[in-house]
């Protein structure tokens, strides 16, 4: 911002820029009046440092890859600038036209946080943006749960996961949506769960199906002896559905399991068929 001393004086006498008179006569801008000024007239400070202020980083031009269709392009864009009204609009406009909460999930949802997480990988984007991205995703995947009819009590019941070193809570809860779309009476554990844990609440609860979201192995051999011991100890009762960008060709053929879904789609596929079989 270049301008005379006189234009500063004039905009603090029409209140442009909110000021205190000192007792020796002088106007005081505080560094929120003028910051505050700054944003609703789109101007900048040149020279930042000069008034003890750090100098200002220049914002970053980025895209999200993903899906080439307008209205996810339009919901990328909205999740990167932090717009969680904008991301809001477009999902529940996605479920009025037709699609199941948990395909508008998959289709808006998914589709962008895997945008995100490449862009972030390739340090396109910020850190805290992909954080803001995931707080808004959430909160997204939680106010469609809570929308969803309320599950009868005699529902089967599902438990599931992210296994431990798996910190990703984003996959998981998006089972546990689409599992309660599908009439399952799901609850979620979270991520980062000792599989002796995940093996105790599938003896406390003695759920019908239990799922497994695997994102992240930090040992791939301890993970596949721990996963199949505790798949050996299900028993035939319980179906375990695994899925995850972790379970890669290399891995998924080692492990035991009642059924691998790439999808929500097929997941909703298998599940309704258990479900259905059980009653």
């Amino acid at each position: 911002m270049c301008v005379s001393e006189s234009s500063v004086k004039r905009w603090c006498d029409c209140g442009a820029i909110s000021s205190e008179k000192t007792l020796g006569g002088h106007r005081k801008i505080t560094l929120d009046s003028l910051q505050l000024f700054l944003k609703h007239s789109q101007r900048k400070i040149l020279f930042p440092q000069e008034l003890g202020l750090p100098g200002m980083l220049p914002q970053r031009e980025f895209s999200l890859p993903g899906k080439e269709s307008v209205l996810n392009q339009k919901f990328r864009d909205c999740l990167a600038r932090g717009d969680e009204d904008a991301c809001r609009k477009l999902l529940h406009g996605l479920v009025a036209e037709g699609a199941t909460r948990s395909e508008a999930v998959e289709c808006l949802i998914t589709d962008a946080m895997h945008g995100v997480g490449e862009a972030w990988s390739c340090h396109e984007i910020d850190v805290y943006q992909e954080r803001r991205g995931c707080e808004i995703a959430m909160r997204m995947i939680s106010e469609q749960r809570q929308l969803l009819p309320v599950i009868d009590d005699q529902a089967p019941i599902a438990i599931g996961g992210a296994p431990e070193g798996d910190p990703y809570q984003l996959p998981t809860a998006l089972v546990d949506l689409t599992l309660r779309e599908a009439g399952w009476n799901a609850v979620n554990l979270g991520s980062n769960l000792p599989m002796k844990s995940f093996h105790q609440a599938v003896a406390d609860c003695q759920p019908r199906l239990a799922w497994m979201s695997i994102s992240a192995i930090e040992d791939v051999e301890a993970f596949v002896i721990a996963q199949n011991q505790m798949a050996d100890a299900l028993g035939s009762d319980v179906a375990l559905v695994i899925g995850g960008r972790a379970l890669n060709d290399a891995v998924r053929p080692r492990l035991r399991y009642s059924a691998y879904c790439d999808s929500l789609r097929h997941l909703t596929e298998f599940a309704t068929m258990i479900r259905l079989s059980a009653g």
